[in-house]
């Protein structure tokens, strides 16, 4: 029988057209999978729910391979979702909150129609942190009125991290073998280290938000979590492309990029990384050994290192949210149109406070801020300072990587720049730390500079192999 347990996209496709296993048996596997582990005595809750229709869908995809009629690179291959990302069909789109519970998306999102049209099959939904942890000051990531709480597989009295935590760990799980989760502050970049995985958030235009519940027009964005960089590459291939509904994505040519050719032959000696330590003295001793250690193998296979950089750090990156938050929210809400008994912020505001024992576990703080304490648009002075901050930190961040030719920033610790200034990021994993938590890389690319980015990535993935199954020896 085909084993589920840490195979690629590779090694499925492999099977796939070897005869080995067919698209059908293959979702049937990973449901099992979802079911005894996922939903099994631990249940770590990873997964909300799941697409009624993928046997049928997968069935169509072995028709369609029997008759040499493959419809893209993701031909017959399961994905799941963050149940923030609108699916057109009988599968919910909630957002993980309670007064969302029976919403059906009247339209897909655009990503989700560019998944289909590579042939993917959606899964399912994944479970996250409500309203991708814009809810209130003190939610615990993970957790979800509607879903209830993500547990984080390494260690399930820890933290899961991020509001992509479901993404990330049904990757991290081998119930999927591959995920989309959504970044606005290091959603997508967060869980994936805490949880063991490769994550990439895009340069901000590099794929759509149309159909996504937003938080801020100015830093969403949705990307790729995976077990290894060459699925995580050929994923974002399939998310890319350019949306008439979403401007900022027509900045870029609008080609068909294959993000995995660039992974092909690469030269350590020809890459330039620069190296930043801020807040390197407030890791852990494991954490800080795991990046001294990443040193001494990136300077083995001969990469330039280069250090001294002048970085500041983003300080105002919460005001871009707080006071786009009202308007981009209740524009969403307008899209459904019928679909949504919930019409604007302010009611699901009194929605929640009506149903305060089910809806309101950690309360709904921010929400009620963005709602009462701010315009809707767009117009107060802390909201003009927070892009200019941004245009200073842009500005910067291009001189840093055109002066010195860098191919990426590898960072000691987590920084916000990355969601600020909409420039790409990967993690990695690289070891494990204190209470059997993975040690996740921080690498910040340049704008638009995901090949070369995703070069640093693999030489990390290579020399360090660092990605470990979290319940190996259960399965052993």
């Amino acid at each position: 029988m085909f084993s589920l347990l840490e195979c690629s996209i590779k090694d499925i496709k492999l099977a796939l057209y070897s005869n080995e296993l067919s698209s059908k048996e293959l979702i049937l596997l990973y449901l099992r999978r979802i079911s005894e582990i996922d939903q099994g005595p631990i249940k770590y809750n990873s997964v909300l729910e799941i697409n009624p229709d993928a046997l049928f869908e997968a069935e169509l995809k072995d028709h369609e391979r029997s008759l040499g009629k493959d419809k893209g690179i993701l031909h017959g291959i399961p994905i799941l979702l963050k149940d923030n990302i609108n699916t057109l069909g009988k599968m919910h789109t909630t957002a993980g909150t309670k007064a969302f519970e029976n919403n059906y998306a009247p339209y897909d999102a655009f990503i989700v129609k560019r998944l289909k049209e590579e042939g993917a099959i959606i899964l399912g939904k994944t479970n996250l942190t409500e309203l991708a942890n814009f809810m209130t000051q003190n939610m615990v990531n993970g957790y979800s009125s509607l879903g209830g709480k993500v547990l984080c597989p390494y260690n399930i009295d820890k933290d899961p991290s991020g509001s992509s935590s479901g993404s990330a760990v049904s990757v991290s799980l081998n119930l999927t073998p591959i995920s989309i989760g959504t970044e606005t502050g290091g959603s997508i970049i967060s869980p994936s280290m805490q949880n063991g995985v490769v994550g990439i958030k895009p340069t901000m235009g590099l794929c759509s938000r149309t159909g996504i519940v937003p938080i801020s027009s100015t830093l969403d964005i949705p990307g790729p979590i995976a077990k290894n960089v060459y699925d995580a590459a050929l994923l974002l291939s399939a998310m890319r492309g350019n949306d008439v509904l979403d401007p900022i994505t027509n900045i870029k040519e609008n080609i068909f990029v294959d993000y995995t050719k660039c992974l092909n032959n690469i030269n350590p000696k020809s890459l330039r990384v620069g190296i930043d330590k801020s807040n390197f003295d407030i890791l852990s001793s494991k954490r800080k050994d795991a990046f001294k250690h990443m040193l001494e193998l990136l300077l083995n296979q001969k990469v330039t290192l280069i250090e001294a950089l002048d970085l500041k750090p983003s300080t105002k990156i919460y005001h871009v949210m707080l006071h786009e938050f009202k308007q981009v929210f209740n524009n969403y809400l307008a899209s459904l149109k019928t679909a949504s008994r919930i019409k604007t912020l302010h009611e699901l505001i009194l929605y929640n406070r009506t149903h305060e024992k089910e809806c309101l576990k950690y309360g709904q703080v921010v929400i009620e801020e963005a709602q009462y304490k701010t315009s809707g648009h767009c117009n107060e002075i802390e909201y003009i300072e927070s892009l200019e901050e941004r245009d200073v930190l842009r500005s910067m961040l291009h001189k840093t990587f055109k002066d010195n030719n860098l191919d990426a920033i590898y960072f000691a610790n987590y920084t916000s720049l990355g969601p600020h200034c909409g420039y790409p990021a990967m993690t990695v994993p690289i070891g494990i730390a204190e209470d059997n938590i993975p040690v996740g890389s921080y690498l910040l690319g340049s704008e638009f500079g995901e090949e070369r980015l995703l070069k640093v990535a693999q030489v990390f993935e290579n020399v360090i192999k660092g990605r470990v199954n979290p319940i190996q020896k259960k399965e052993e």
